[in-house]
């Protein structure tokens, strides 16, 4: 009895060993892969700054303003972007550990299309360094890299079925936000809305008071009375939401565009300067009261854009005189 009794003491002290043994040997790998594979961050609300390399030099430098995030000191970011970036950096996760046949093609295309990710909080301080590169073949997984290591491993984000490389790899103008207006309305003078093959809907809208005042552009058109101070603000309103779909700046057809009469000018004075918007309809103008049969418009952005927009998204600024004097 007692020496059974020994064995089993004997037995226990052996299983405990090799337990602890191998869960030493664990952690110490698992403290390795952690260290050099670990890409995430789970509070993203500290990160303050993110810088995007691409090989061929394009940077885009993002840096939280508030509760916005502009992009190379010039462009505010689009919302819906940021966030699937953010998202990415705080649940990315190690899929796998690439073997070392698969390191062996993984780093030299790492080094032709590597996107270098420089990540900081919002006193400056570097929080991680890594590189981004392409996926794997079922595009679920995509390889990573620390900067100054060389061991990549291939993450993914549980949950979402794709790879994570898209989100890093926009360029700065994809980064942009697609709400275009840039005008402080409080601080403007006089805006005149200007419908060249309409001029009865043409109008001035201008400071009256604490309030503001509206009147016909031309003198053919009717003079109407009224308070139209919640109309004005509604209007602005309005314009502050216009998107564009897309920035063509580089676009070929831009100049011979310019040259055409547009749909619509908003010029917008203020004390010290002016800007103006032209929207020119792609495709033939309707007859309708002030707004043209067509689905989208070039917009030509004073001094910053040349872009593309929808009428859907664009009709808020298609107002005509009367509208501010409607029940």
């Amino acid at each position: 009895m007692k020496r059974n009794i020994l064995l089993l003491i004997a037995l226990v002290v052996i299983g405990l060993v090799v337990f602890y043994v191998y869960k030493n040997k664990g952690d110490r790998t698992t403290t390795i892969d952690r260290a050099e594979s670990n890409f995430k961050i789970e509070d993203v609300n500290t990160i303050g700054r993110i810088i995007l390399t691409h090989k061929d030099g394009t940077r885009s430098d993002l840096k939280r303003v508030g509760d916005y995030w502009v992009v190379n000191d010039m462009h505010r970011v689009r919302q819906s972007n940021i966030n699937h970036l953010l998202k990415g950096i705080q649940t990315q996760h190690l899929d796998h550990i690439p073997n070392k046949a698969a390191t062996e093609n993984i780093l030299p295309s790492m080094a032709v299309t590597g996107i270098h990710v420089e990540i900081f909080d919002l006193k400056g301080e570097g929080l991680l360094n890594y590189y981004v590169g392409g996926v794997t073949q079922d595009e679920r997984g995509t390889f990573f890299l620390k900067e100054g290591a060389t061991q990549p491993y291939c993450l993914n984000q549980p949950g979402f079925d794709g790879g994570l490389r898209a989100r890093y790899a926009l360029a700065p103008v994809d980064w942009r936000d697609v709400h275009f207006w840039m005008e402080d309305t409080e601080k403007m003078d006089t805006m005149k809305v200007y419908y060249p093959k309409q001029i009865q809907h043409s109008f001035v809208i201008y400071k009256k008071g604490i309030g503001y005042g509206v009147e016909p552009m031309f003198s053919t058109t009717p003079r109407k009375e009224g308070d139209v101070t919640n109309r004005v603000k509604s209007y602005f309103t309005n314009l502050a939401s216009i998107a564009c779909e897309d920035y063509l700046n580089d676009a070929q057809e831009k100049d011979s565009i310019l040259q055409m009469v547009p749909f619509m000018e908003i010029k917008m004075i203020y004390p010290d300067k002016a800007s103006s918007l032209k929207f020119f309809p792609i495709g033939p103008v309707g007859v309708s009261e002030f707004s043209p049969a067509v689905s989208r418009y070039f917009i030509q952005y004073e001094g910053r854009d040349f872009m593309i927009g929808q009428h859907e998204v664009m009709k808020g600024a298609f107002r005509s005189y009367d509208y501010f004097f409607g029940s």
